[in-house]
Parts: C-alpha cells; structure tokens; sequence
C-alpha cells in the first residue's frame, strides 16, 4: 500500500525554521501524548513476566542471560550505585565496554538512578576517553576486561572519576583493587523504580549521553531525555508492527554503544522481550553466518559493510539463512545494487532506516509492507520533515536540499555547548541534519550526500578536524586536511593531504618510508576506525578562504576525478 503524504500550506516566501511550505508529515499512526514513563520502567515492564526466557546471547563468549537475570541485574546493580557509589541524578556514568551481556542491566541501573549514561567506543584511546571523562563528568567508569587498561590509565588522569568496575566474562577475576560488576550485582537495597524526581522530569533530564559530531566540529554530548527515547522506541514500534513477529529473536553485531546499536538492537528488544543474539568480539562474516543458521533470527540488525560481505562472499552460499525475513540496514548509505544482490541471494527483504545520534536516533523508516529499494523510507510518527535550500527556503518533491526534522525524539541539545546546539536546533524545534536528500511524491526519502564534513567508516563517525588536530602535533606535518575517500568495503575511508615541514624526501622509497612513519604514529593514537587507511597525499599547500577556513570540498572534488579517471581506465 503506498503511503501518502501530507503538505502544510504555509506561505513560501519565508526562509529558515519560519519557512513550513512543503512539510511533510508522517504516514504512520501518531504515538500516544506524554507525560512518558522514565526508560528503565518504560523497558522493563514485562520482564518479570518473560521469566527465564533468553534475553541476550553473546555468539563470540557464549555468555547468555534471560529476562530474569536482566531483571535482578539491573536492580541490584542500581542499588549499588546509588548507595555503595553515590551516584545520583546530578552524576554520569561512562560504560566503556562492547557488547556484554550485561550492557543492557548496566545502562538501565544508571537510568534508575537518575544519573546520565556516556556509552564509549571501546576501541577508543586513553587520551580519547579522557576527553569523553572529563567532557561528561563521569564520576563512575565501568569498563571491560578488554578495555581496562586504557580505561584504568584514563580514569588515572581524570579529574572526575572516583570509581572502577570492570564487566569480567565466565567466572574470571578482576586484578587486585579493582571490582568487578558481578560482585556488586547483589544489594540488599535493590530498586526497580527510578527516583521520583526523573518521573516529573522525563522531558527535561538527560539520560543517554552518546557522543557525537553533529555537523561539524568536536564531540559533543548528546542530551536525549528519557522522553526523547521512549517516544523513539513508540516510533520504532509503529514502523516494524506489521513485521517484527512477538518474542522471535534478532541477530545484532552492532556496538551497543553506538546509538543505532543502543536503542534499535538493546533497548527496542528488551522492551519487545526479542532474545538478541549479539558478538562481543571483532565482526567475523563466518561466525555471523554459523548464529544465524544456529538460532534461526527472523531479523537482523546491519550496516553497509556487513552487507557488501553477504552480497558477494562465496562462504555465504554453504550456510542456511532462510530464518531471516528482513534485514535493517542504517548508519550509512547502503548501495541499490548492494540492497538488491542480498534481497535476491538470501530471498529476505532489506530495509532501510536513517537517524542520528540527535534524534534519539530514529527520523525515517522504512516498513515491511511498502520497501523502497535505496530509500530510508517516510518520516515516522507524530513527526515532520522538510528539505531546505542554502536560504532556508522549504523545497518540494525531487527537489535536492538540507533535510530537517521536528520531532518529540529531537535531543534537548548539545551538554554545556549552547552555541553549538544553536547551529542546528531552531527555537522552534526544527533540527538541520547536514544531509542532503529529497522525498518523491509518496513522501519516501533518499540520501544524496552530506553538507557536513564527518567521516563514516562503518557506520562510525570520523571528525577531520580531530585527525587534523592530532597531525598538526607531528614534527612532520607542518599542514594537513582530511577529508573521506569512498571505499566499497567501509564505505569511507580517512585520508590526509599533508605539507610537511621539510621537504626531504628526494626519491619514491623515501617519501613512502615518510609516509609509513605518519601512518603509523597516527595508528598508535586512535582507535582503529580513525587510520589514515585512505591514504597520505604529499601536497605544496592545503586551499584555503580568506578567513583560513580549509577548502575542503575542492580536495573533494579531486578525489572525484581521480576516481572517475581510474574506472575509465
């Protein structure tokens, strides 16, 4: 069934957030009027009737856990934090780990005790961390086997962290002096309801704190209240009511902490009761293959590039993955020919979503019923969407501009950053994307590309003025820009153009001997995602304007061409 949409008549001659000609409105049902319940009760509702039905599995530990032990985790585990490490609705919690099964139990505890989650990449850096530490203000850092030592040298340096858990796996210990989540799961002052001042506050008090770029610029915290995601996780519900099939489990290989991750794949589930088959460990395309054929999933939760392996990896053909009726895929553009080869290969549909980290992430949503092949679908409820050109003025059909979107699940704003929340959040509400997109007549949107300048690889986001910060440290460099090279396999790919200091590189072997040792101070900086594995340019001068802003798009351009050449060659 084609869903319609739906215009304001506003007048046309307004610009910026004035102008409301051409909005569209959602095609979904409207979700039910606030006051909303805080998060923790709003997922929890039903577990203590799920009982002992499996909740999560971690293909890459085998570690499993049912609703039961969700239930008991997250309240025993409240009970500590609140009365063991004084955390209250003025703290923030920094969960620095991958995908344990006790992710979930962990992000609801803090929710209960009204303090704000900052989910981390585990791959990231000590001094990466740090900036996340100090930034939220976390006072308790809770870390993994696997990221303790950088956690551990961080929370070092921090001026706010008081205390250290560690999320251990299968029974192992902890190193002395440092306790472990499991032993403090039990407290004889457990609780299952968040304070009372989150239930008179839900529209106003952060909770989630992901990090995120915005449009441009640093991280910033990203302020999603308790309202921003229930309304979020309602809004899921009415685009995936007509095909997520009660209780059937779903395979999720995304990083909770990422917010795709965190609320499509954790939080969604966990309120819907669907077991969530997950990997705590690198993405491996063999392993993903022998969860599916093991425990049937009737969905799965991706990303582009996982999508590009099912499409052409020959191993794909040996494993039976006729459970999965859908796949989702957000977190970056997914190719029509890559979308269409899967469809074809494994007989299931695939779906498209789009969102960011400031809309709780949800904006646009594909459902089973009317699929869109390179689409991210139509806008979902009690939402609206508009495309602006460079004057703010609202665009019709097919007509390419700035999406922008206003929303209940929009975030409250940027932490302790006014001026940055100002750049993309209207006093009215409006939230300017950075994407550029059109809708067409049935008001299903397609992704051209994006006025901001991130990078994502993998779904992860890149900022260049991060890289191009750190590089200006090297003796090397005396400048550089970075900007994204397109790769199949990643989707983007870091690169650097770099006027070194000296130039003494006389022959090939020498400036890629130069070249190497860049590369290679940059990998023991960052987390693996952020690699110049695109490539370091050797260049005279890096454009500018007038004002010394870098002229990124001629760099762009550049690499258009440069491409464009090598496929005619």
């Amino acid at each position: 069934m084609s869903r319609r949409l739906s215009f304001s008549t506003a007048a046309s001659g307004m610009i910026a957030d004035r102008c409301d000609a051409n909005m569209i409105s959602s095609s979904f049902p409207p979700i039910p009027d606030g006051p909303y319940q805080p998060v923790p009760e709003f997922v929890m509702s039903n577990w203590k009737y799920l009982g002992d039905k499996t909740a999560i599995i971690d293909g890459s530990t085998s570690m499993e856990r049912s609703f039961n032990d969700f239930y008991n985790t997250t309240r025993g585990l409240a009970g500590s934090l609140k009365y063991e490490f004084d955390v209250s609705e003025k703290s923030t919690v920094c969960l620095f780990a991958p995908n344990h099964v006790d992710y979930l139990p962990a992000t609801l505890s803090v929710g209960l005790c009204g303090a704000k989650m900052a989910p981390v990449n585990p791959l990231y850096t000590r001094d990466e961390l740090l900036v996340i530490l100090d930034r939220s203000q976390s006072s308790v850092l809770i870390a993994h086997t696997s990221t303790l030592d950088t956690a551990l040298e961080a929370a070092q340096k921090s001026q706010y962290v008081k205390h250290v858990l560690v999320m251990t796996e299968n029974g192992e210990v902890p190193p002395v002096g440092v306790m472990s989540l499991e032993s403090v799961k039990d407290h004889d002052q457990a609780f299952d309801k968040t304070i009372r001042n989150q239930h008179d506050n839900t529209d106003l008090h952060p909770y989630l704190l992901p990090y995120s770029s915005g449009t441009t610029g640093l991280p910033k915290g990203v302020c999603l209240t308790h309202s921003n995601l229930v309304t979020n996780l309602m809004q899921i519900d009415e685009a995936e009511a007509d095909g997520c099939e009660l209780g059937k489990s779903i395979i999720s290989p995304l990083p909770f902490f990422h917010i795709y991750g965190m609320t499509f794949s954790s939080l969604y589930s966990g309120w819907k009761g669907h077991p969530v088959v997950t990997m705590s460990g690198r993405f491996d395309l063999e392993r993903f293959l022998e969860l599916v054929e093991e425990h049937q999933p009737h969905r799965a939760h991706l990303v582009p590039p996982i999508l590009v392996g099912l499409a052409k990896h020959p191993m794909v053909d040996n494993y039976d993955l006729s459970s999965l009726k859908c796949i989702i895929s957000a977190a970056a553009p997914l190719g029509i020919n890559t979308e269409n080869v899967v469809k074809k290969r494994l007989g299931c549909n695939v779906k498209q979503a789009w969102g960011m980290s400031e809309l709780s992430p949800l904006g646009l949503f594909t459902p089973d019923s009317n699929i869109k092949p390179a689409s991210v679908g139509p806008i979902v409820s009690s939402t609206y969407g508009k495309i602006i050109d460079g004057s703010g003025k609202s665009l019709g059909p097919n007509e390419d501009g700035e999406l922008c979107i206003k929303g209940p699940q929009v975030m409250l704003g940027y932490l302790d950053d006014p001026d940055k929340t100002a750049e993309c959040l209207s006093d009215s509400g409006w939230l300017r994307t950075g994407d550029v997109a059109y809708y067409d007549e049935d008001g299903y949107f397609f992704i051209k590309d994006r006025t901001k300048e991130l990078i994502k690889v993998r779904g992860f986001q890149v900022v260049p003025a991060e890289l191009e910060e750190l590089l200006l440290t090297n003796d090397l460099v005396n400048d550089v820009a970075v900007i994204q090279i397109p790769d199949e396999a990643s989707g983007e790919l870091p690169r650097a153009y770099i006027v070194l200091q000296e130039k003494n590189t006389t022959t090939t072997e020498e400036e890629e001997a130069t070249k190497a040792s860049i590369y290679e101070w940059v990998k023991g900086k960052v987390a693996p995602f952020k690699r110049l594995d695109g490539g370091i340019i050797f260049t005279d001068v890096i454009p500018k304007s007038a004002s010394g802003k870098i002229l990124r798009r001629l760099l762009r351009d550049q690499v258009k061409e440069e491409f464009a050449a090598a496929k005619l060659d």
